[in-house]
């Protein structure tokens, strides 16, 4: 299966399996798909909306998506399910 790039260029599609993932792909991943945005996860699991950004961007190269909503759809896909954290006071 081939998608075509902004340019024309076919590229093919990568099929990625969830052990593709790093551990901490994986939580960011988790946290996307519970609706979070990169400040909020960032600030979740105490590390800078950059590096958030940078984790994302290898999944994206990872499972040959470019957006954030067909991320989400693949994880679901893939039986991840949304992180939920409870906020302590």
């Amino acid at each position: 299966m081939t998608t075509l790039k902004s340019g024309n260029e076919p590229q093919s599609c990568k099929m990625a399996n969830l052990s593709d993932l790093t551990p901490r792909e994986l939580e960011i991943l988790q946290l996307v798909i519970a609706g979070k945005t990169n400040k909020a996860i960032a600030s979740e699991i105490y590390i800078s909306a950059k590096t958030v950004e940078f984790h994302l961007n290898n999944i994206y190269r990872k499972i040959g998506i470019r957006t954030r909503v067909m991320v989400g759809i693949w994880a679901i896909q893939n039986g991840i399910h949304a992180e939920i954290r409870e906020i302590s006071n």
